[in-house]
Protein backbone atom coordinates (compact mmCIF):
# COMPACT_ATOMS: atom_id res chain seq x y z
CA UNK A 1 0.00 0.00 0.00
CA UNK A 2 0.94 3.43 -0.70
CA UNK A 3 2.27 5.66 1.74
CA UNK A 4 2.25 9.66 1.81
CA UNK A 5 3.51 12.05 3.85
CA UNK A 6 2.34 15.83 4.01
CA UNK A 7 4.76 18.34 4.59
CA UNK A 8 4.70 21.92 5.82
CA UNK A 9 7.40 23.93 5.20
CA UNK A 10 8.76 26.62 6.86
CA UNK A 11 6.03 28.08 9.27
CA UNK A 12 2.45 26.73 11.00
CA UNK A 13 0.48 29.38 11.16
CA UNK A 14 -3.90 30.16 10.70
CA UNK A 15 -4.44 27.46 12.17
CA UNK A 16 -7.79 28.50 13.67
CA UNK A 17 -8.93 29.08 10.05
CA UNK A 18 -7.69 26.71 8.53
CA UNK A 19 -6.33 23.48 10.35
CA UNK A 20 -10.18 21.26 10.53
CA UNK A 21 -10.22 22.38 6.78
CA UNK A 22 -6.80 21.04 6.35
CA UNK A 23 -6.95 17.91 8.02
CA UNK A 24 -10.33 16.69 6.11
CA UNK A 25 -9.22 17.26 2.66
CA UNK A 26 -5.65 16.47 2.95
CA UNK A 27 -4.43 14.10 5.62
CA UNK A 28 -7.89 12.57 6.03
CA UNK A 29 -8.52 12.62 2.49
CA UNK A 30 -5.04 10.87 1.38
CA UNK A 31 -4.71 8.40 4.59
CA UNK A 32 -1.18 10.83 5.51
CA UNK A 33 1.43 10.92 8.27
CA UNK A 34 1.95 15.02 8.75
CA UNK A 35 5.74 16.19 8.98
CA UNK A 36 6.62 19.97 9.96
CA UNK A 37 10.15 21.12 8.76
CA UNK A 38 9.55 24.90 10.08
CA UNK A 39 11.40 27.65 11.88
CA UNK A 40 10.70 28.42 15.78
CA UNK A 41 10.95 31.62 17.70
CA UNK A 42 11.18 31.55 21.61
CA UNK A 43 7.77 32.42 21.72
CA UNK A 44 6.65 29.70 19.21
CA UNK A 45 2.73 28.11 20.14
CA UNK A 46 3.59 24.27 20.64
CA UNK A 47 -0.17 23.98 21.64
CA UNK A 48 -1.32 24.31 17.87
CA UNK A 49 -2.72 21.80 16.58
CA UNK A 50 -0.33 21.13 13.25
CA UNK A 51 2.17 20.59 15.95
CA UNK A 52 0.26 18.18 17.83
CA UNK A 53 -0.55 16.24 14.78
CA UNK A 54 2.72 16.09 13.09
CA UNK A 55 4.61 12.69 13.41
CA UNK A 56 7.92 14.11 12.44
CA UNK A 57 9.33 17.37 13.63
CA UNK A 58 12.08 18.74 11.90
CA UNK A 59 12.79 22.33 13.90
CA UNK A 60 15.45 24.80 12.89
CA UNK A 61 15.60 28.14 15.51
CA UNK A 62 14.75 30.87 13.36
CA UNK A 63 17.91 33.24 13.21
CA UNK A 64 17.17 37.49 12.72
CA UNK A 65 19.14 36.77 9.61
CA UNK A 66 19.12 34.00 7.20
CA UNK A 67 22.77 34.43 6.29
CA UNK A 68 23.67 32.32 9.59
CA UNK A 69 21.02 29.05 8.68
CA UNK A 70 22.66 29.07 4.73
CA UNK A 71 26.09 29.50 6.25
CA UNK A 72 25.27 26.34 8.23
CA UNK A 73 23.94 24.53 5.10
CA UNK A 74 26.78 25.65 3.25
CA UNK A 75 29.31 24.39 5.91
CA UNK A 76 27.37 21.17 6.02
CA UNK A 77 27.54 20.57 1.96
CA UNK A 78 31.19 21.44 1.51
CA UNK A 79 32.59 18.91 3.87
CA UNK A 80 33.07 16.48 0.87
CA UNK A 81 32.69 19.19 -2.44
CA UNK A 82 35.43 18.27 -4.70
CA UNK A 83 37.87 20.85 -5.06
CA UNK A 84 36.86 21.91 -8.74
CA UNK A 85 33.36 21.79 -10.41
CA UNK A 86 32.94 20.45 -14.23
CA UNK A 87 31.74 23.13 -16.52
CA UNK A 88 30.08 21.36 -19.30
CA UNK A 89 30.89 22.89 -23.15
CA UNK A 90 32.85 26.26 -21.82
CA UNK A 91 35.86 27.72 -22.33
CA UNK A 92 37.56 30.22 -20.43
CA UNK A 93 40.78 29.64 -22.12
CA UNK A 94 38.93 30.56 -25.25
CA UNK A 95 41.18 34.25 -27.09
CA UNK A 96 43.71 34.22 -23.95
CA UNK A 97 46.44 32.09 -25.78
CA UNK A 98 47.59 32.30 -29.34
CA UNK A 99 49.94 29.54 -29.53
CA UNK A 100 49.05 25.76 -28.80
CA UNK A 101 50.95 23.66 -26.08
CA UNK A 102 52.32 27.14 -24.48
CA UNK A 103 52.41 28.64 -21.17
CA UNK A 104 52.72 32.34 -19.74
CA UNK A 105 52.88 34.10 -16.78
CA UNK A 106 49.08 33.05 -16.30
CA UNK A 107 48.35 30.00 -17.77
CA UNK A 108 50.20 27.10 -17.95
CA UNK A 109 50.04 23.99 -20.33
CA UNK A 110 49.96 20.21 -18.41
CA UNK A 111 50.13 18.10 -21.74
CA UNK A 112 47.33 15.96 -23.05
CA UNK A 113 47.05 12.91 -20.15
CA UNK A 114 43.93 13.63 -18.44
CA UNK A 115 44.08 9.99 -16.55
CA UNK A 116 47.57 10.87 -14.86
CA UNK A 117 46.42 15.00 -14.30
CA UNK A 118 45.62 15.38 -10.14
CA UNK A 119 43.37 17.89 -9.88
CA UNK A 120 44.21 18.09 -6.25
CA UNK A 121 47.95 19.08 -7.22
CA UNK A 122 46.35 22.04 -8.54
CA UNK A 123 46.05 25.41 -7.31
CA UNK A 124 45.10 27.35 -10.07
CA UNK A 125 41.80 29.16 -10.49
CA UNK A 126 40.72 27.41 -13.17
CA UNK A 127 41.62 24.24 -15.69
CA UNK A 128 40.84 23.83 -19.36
CA UNK A 129 40.48 20.52 -20.90
CA UNK A 130 39.56 19.97 -24.83
CA UNK A 131 38.37 16.09 -25.73
CA UNK A 132 39.84 13.97 -28.05
CA UNK A 133 36.84 15.19 -29.92
CA UNK A 134 37.72 18.96 -30.06
CA UNK A 135 37.12 19.87 -33.95
CA UNK A 136 40.58 22.30 -33.45
CA UNK A 137 43.29 19.65 -34.17
CA UNK A 138 45.63 21.97 -32.80
CA UNK A 139 44.37 22.00 -29.73
CA UNK A 140 42.77 18.59 -29.31
CA UNK A 141 43.10 16.60 -25.86
CA UNK A 142 44.90 19.37 -24.05
CA UNK A 143 44.65 20.43 -20.74
CA UNK A 144 45.33 24.30 -19.68
CA UNK A 145 45.29 25.99 -16.29
CA UNK A 146 44.50 29.42 -15.38
CA UNK A 147 46.24 30.60 -12.51
CA UNK A 148 43.87 33.88 -12.10
CA UNK A 149 40.40 34.14 -13.29
CA UNK A 150 37.97 37.06 -13.62
CA UNK A 151 35.90 34.38 -14.24
CA UNK A 152 34.42 36.39 -17.08
CA UNK A 153 35.62 34.59 -19.11
CA UNK A 154 32.92 31.92 -20.24
CA UNK A 155 32.84 30.99 -23.30
CA UNK A 156 29.95 28.70 -24.70
CA UNK A 157 31.76 25.56 -26.81
CA UNK A 158 31.46 22.46 -27.36
CA UNK A 159 34.18 19.40 -26.60
CA UNK A 160 35.97 21.24 -24.05
CA UNK A 161 35.57 21.61 -20.22
CA UNK A 162 36.29 24.21 -17.43
CA UNK A 163 36.74 23.23 -14.06
CA UNK A 164 36.50 26.11 -11.94
CA UNK A 165 36.62 26.37 -8.18
CA UNK A 166 33.44 26.47 -5.60
CA UNK A 167 31.89 30.02 -5.62
CA UNK A 168 30.53 30.92 -2.20
CA UNK A 169 27.04 30.56 -1.60
CA UNK A 170 26.83 34.71 -1.31
CA UNK A 171 27.79 35.35 -4.89
CA UNK A 172 24.31 34.85 -5.42
CA UNK A 173 22.76 37.77 -3.86
CA UNK A 174 24.53 39.91 -7.14
CA UNK A 175 21.85 38.58 -9.19
CA UNK A 176 18.97 40.31 -8.91
CA UNK A 177 16.61 40.48 -7.15
CA UNK A 178 14.09 38.88 -5.42
CA UNK A 179 14.99 35.12 -4.78
CA UNK A 180 17.57 35.10 -1.40
CA UNK A 181 15.15 37.21 0.26
CA UNK A 182 15.64 36.97 4.42
CA UNK A 183 19.38 37.42 3.58
CA UNK A 184 20.75 40.41 5.31
CA UNK A 185 24.06 42.03 2.99
CA UNK A 186 24.34 45.75 2.97
CA UNK A 187 25.38 45.77 -0.50
CA UNK A 188 22.85 43.32 -2.49
CA UNK A 189 19.98 42.71 -0.36
CA UNK A 190 17.28 40.85 -1.92
CA UNK A 191 13.19 41.68 -0.92
CA UNK A 192 11.28 39.57 0.48
CA UNK A 193 11.95 36.34 2.10
CA UNK A 194 11.72 33.94 -0.59
CA UNK A 195 15.73 32.81 0.64
CA UNK A 196 13.72 31.63 3.76
CA UNK A 197 11.79 28.66 1.51
CA UNK A 198 15.09 28.18 -0.27
CA UNK A 199 16.75 27.11 3.20
CA UNK A 200 13.89 24.91 4.28
CA UNK A 201 14.00 23.20 1.01
CA UNK A 202 17.14 22.14 1.83
CA UNK A 203 17.01 21.66 5.25
CA UNK A 204 13.57 19.62 4.62
CA UNK A 205 15.81 17.08 2.20
CA UNK A 206 18.43 16.51 4.91
CA UNK A 207 16.15 15.57 7.52
CA UNK A 208 14.47 13.78 4.85
CA UNK A 209 17.57 11.60 3.68
CA UNK A 210 19.24 11.85 7.46
CA UNK A 211 15.39 9.74 8.93
CA UNK A 212 15.78 7.20 5.70
CA UNK A 213 11.78 9.23 4.74
CA UNK A 214 12.52 9.08 0.97
CA UNK A 215 12.73 5.34 1.11
CA UNK A 216 9.68 4.97 4.08
CA UNK A 217 7.25 6.76 2.03
CA UNK A 218 6.17 6.50 -1.82
CA UNK A 219 4.49 10.20 -2.29
CA UNK A 220 5.18 13.13 -0.80
CA UNK A 221 2.91 16.77 -0.69
CA UNK A 222 4.80 19.96 0.00
CA UNK A 223 2.40 22.69 1.35
CA UNK A 224 1.61 25.43 3.52
CA UNK A 225 -0.69 25.67 6.68
CA UNK A 226 -2.25 28.61 5.76
CA UNK A 227 -3.99 27.09 2.79
CA UNK A 228 -8.24 26.95 2.49
CA UNK A 229 -9.01 24.32 0.37
CA UNK A 230 -12.18 24.75 -1.80
CA UNK A 231 -12.31 20.97 -2.78
CA UNK A 232 -10.85 18.02 -0.96
CA UNK A 233 -7.22 17.50 -2.43
CA UNK A 234 -7.14 15.02 -5.08
CA UNK A 235 -5.84 11.21 -4.32
CA UNK A 236 -2.79 10.37 -5.47
CA UNK A 237 -3.39 7.77 -7.54
CA UNK A 238 -4.87 9.77 -10.05
CA UNK A 239 -1.38 11.69 -9.99
CA UNK A 240 1.07 9.36 -12.10
CA UNK A 241 4.21 9.04 -9.46
CA UNK A 242 6.92 9.73 -12.37
CA UNK A 243 5.36 13.37 -12.33
CA UNK A 244 6.13 16.38 -10.26
CA UNK A 245 2.57 17.71 -9.84
CA UNK A 246 2.37 22.07 -9.18
CA UNK A 247 -0.90 23.80 -9.25
CA UNK A 248 -2.18 25.36 -12.47
CA UNK A 249 -1.87 29.15 -11.08
CA UNK A 250 0.07 31.69 -9.50
CA UNK A 251 3.24 30.79 -11.98
CA UNK A 252 5.12 34.63 -12.36
CA UNK A 253 7.05 33.22 -14.77
CA UNK A 254 7.90 30.36 -13.24
CA UNK A 255 6.17 27.42 -11.30
CA UNK A 256 4.38 28.50 -8.31
CA UNK A 257 6.60 27.51 -4.61
CA UNK A 258 2.75 27.08 -2.93
CA UNK A 259 2.15 23.42 -3.21
CA UNK A 260 3.88 20.43 -5.08
CA UNK A 261 3.03 16.43 -5.59
CA UNK A 262 6.35 14.71 -5.23
CA UNK A 263 7.65 10.87 -5.01
CA UNK A 264 10.62 9.08 -3.91
CA UNK A 265 11.96 9.25 -7.18
CA UNK A 266 11.68 12.96 -8.04
CA UNK A 267 11.49 14.77 -4.31
CA UNK A 268 15.20 15.38 -4.75
CA UNK A 269 15.44 17.15 -7.90
CA UNK A 270 12.77 19.15 -6.67
CA UNK A 271 13.96 20.26 -3.29
CA UNK A 272 18.09 20.12 -4.00
CA UNK A 273 18.13 23.77 -4.90
CA UNK A 274 20.79 24.94 -2.38
CA UNK A 275 22.50 21.96 -2.91
CA UNK A 276 23.09 22.94 -6.68
CA UNK A 277 24.03 26.55 -5.65
CA UNK A 278 26.90 25.25 -3.58
CA UNK A 279 28.01 21.60 -5.82
CA UNK A 280 26.95 23.25 -9.22
CA UNK A 281 27.64 26.61 -8.17
CA UNK A 282 29.81 28.05 -11.33
CA UNK A 283 27.18 26.33 -13.78
CA UNK A 284 24.29 28.12 -11.87
CA UNK A 285 25.83 31.07 -11.56
CA UNK A 286 26.76 31.22 -15.47
CA UNK A 287 23.35 30.95 -16.35
CA UNK A 288 21.49 32.82 -13.79
CA UNK A 289 23.01 36.01 -14.83
CA UNK A 290 22.05 35.81 -18.18
CA UNK A 291 19.03 37.10 -16.87
CA UNK A 292 17.82 39.84 -13.80
CA UNK A 293 14.36 40.01 -12.10
CA UNK A 294 15.01 36.65 -10.73
CA UNK A 295 12.22 35.33 -8.23
CA UNK A 296 11.18 32.04 -6.69
CA UNK A 297 8.87 30.85 -9.29
CA UNK A 298 11.43 31.24 -11.85
CA UNK A 299 14.05 30.04 -9.91
CA UNK A 300 12.55 26.93 -9.51
CA UNK A 301 11.67 26.41 -13.37
CA UNK A 302 14.98 27.08 -14.21
CA UNK A 303 16.30 24.41 -11.40
CA UNK A 304 13.79 21.95 -12.15
CA UNK A 305 15.13 22.49 -16.31
CA UNK A 306 18.80 21.70 -14.51
CA UNK A 307 17.96 18.94 -13.20
CA UNK A 308 16.44 17.05 -16.22
CA UNK A 309 12.99 16.59 -14.66
CA UNK A 310 11.04 19.68 -16.22
CA UNK A 311 9.67 17.44 -19.07
CA UNK A 312 7.88 15.11 -15.92
CA UNK A 313 5.87 18.74 -14.52
CA UNK A 314 2.28 18.64 -14.75
CA UNK A 315 -0.22 20.43 -13.26
CA UNK A 316 -3.19 19.72 -10.54
CA UNK A 317 -6.02 22.10 -9.89
CA UNK A 318 -5.65 25.30 -7.74
CA UNK A 319 -8.59 23.99 -5.35
CA UNK A 320 -6.67 26.21 -2.17
CA UNK A 321 -5.76 30.00 -1.35
CA UNK A 322 -3.89 31.74 1.36
CA UNK A 323 -5.28 33.68 4.19
CA UNK A 324 -4.58 35.23 7.56
CA UNK A 325 -6.34 36.23 10.25
CA UNK A 326 -6.96 39.57 11.92
CA UNK A 327 -4.63 39.58 14.49
CA UNK A 328 -2.93 36.13 12.55
CA UNK A 329 1.14 36.46 12.67
CA UNK A 330 2.89 36.13 9.12
CA UNK A 331 5.72 37.44 6.58
CA UNK A 332 3.30 38.54 4.50
CA UNK A 333 0.92 41.74 5.40
CA UNK A 334 -1.88 43.26 3.75
CA UNK A 335 -4.46 41.29 0.99
CA UNK A 336 -8.16 42.02 1.17
CA UNK A 337 -10.21 41.80 4.03
CA UNK A 338 -13.67 39.43 3.45
CA UNK A 339 -16.34 40.54 5.59
CA UNK A 340 -18.47 37.27 4.35
CA UNK A 341 -15.48 35.13 5.47
CA UNK A 342 -13.97 36.51 8.28
CA UNK A 343 -10.42 36.52 7.39
CA UNK A 344 -8.19 38.52 5.03
CA UNK A 345 -7.17 36.57 1.31
CA UNK A 346 -3.92 37.56 0.55
CA UNK A 347 -4.57 36.66 -3.09
CA UNK A 348 -7.08 38.00 -4.97
CA UNK A 349 -5.85 35.71 -8.13
CA UNK A 350 -5.63 32.55 -6.39
CA UNK A 351 -8.77 32.68 -4.42
CA UNK A 352 -10.95 33.45 -8.28
CA UNK A 353 -8.70 30.34 -9.57
CA UNK A 354 -9.72 27.80 -6.44
CA UNK A 355 -13.58 29.03 -6.93
CA UNK A 356 -13.84 28.90 -10.99
CA UNK A 357 -12.82 24.97 -10.14
CA UNK A 358 -15.49 24.88 -6.89
CA UNK A 359 -18.02 26.15 -9.15
CA UNK A 360 -16.86 23.68 -11.85
CA UNK A 361 -16.99 20.68 -10.04
CA UNK A 362 -20.72 21.66 -8.04
CA UNK A 363 -21.96 22.66 -11.98
CA UNK A 364 -21.25 19.32 -12.96
CA UNK A 365 -23.17 17.47 -10.30
CA UNK A 366 -20.29 14.25 -10.23
CA UNK A 367 -18.71 12.46 -7.99
CA UNK A 368 -15.03 14.30 -6.64
CA UNK A 369 -12.98 12.10 -8.03
CA UNK A 370 -14.78 11.35 -11.74
CA UNK A 371 -14.29 14.90 -11.62
CA UNK A 372 -10.52 15.04 -11.19
CA UNK A 373 -10.15 12.16 -13.04
CA UNK A 374 -12.11 13.90 -15.93
CA UNK A 375 -9.37 17.33 -15.42
CA UNK A 376 -6.44 15.50 -15.28
CA UNK A 377 -7.44 13.50 -18.69
CA UNK A 378 -7.58 17.15 -20.15
CA UNK A 379 -4.26 17.88 -19.42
Amino acid sequence: MSKTLVIILSETRAHEITFNNFKENVIDRLGADLCLCIGVKPDYDYDNPFYKLSKYKFLYKEPEDFGDAFDYAYNIITQNRPKYECVKNSNSLYGLLGTPQTSNKNITYYGNDLKSFKFNDCDDDEVVVHAPNFPNQKWTNQIYGIHKSNNNNNKTQEHVDTYKKGLHWREFLKIKDQFMGGVSDDKNQHPGSAGILIFFRWFLLKNLQDNGLINKYDRFVITRSDFVYQLPHPKLNAMSEKNIWIPDGEYYTGYTDRHAVLSKHNIKEYLNIFNNFVLRSNDYFIKMTSKQNWNLEALIHFHLKQNNVIQHVKHMPYIMYSVRNINGTTRWAGGNFSEKLGYYIKYDSEYKKSSEIKEQFEQQKINIDIFFKKYFSKK
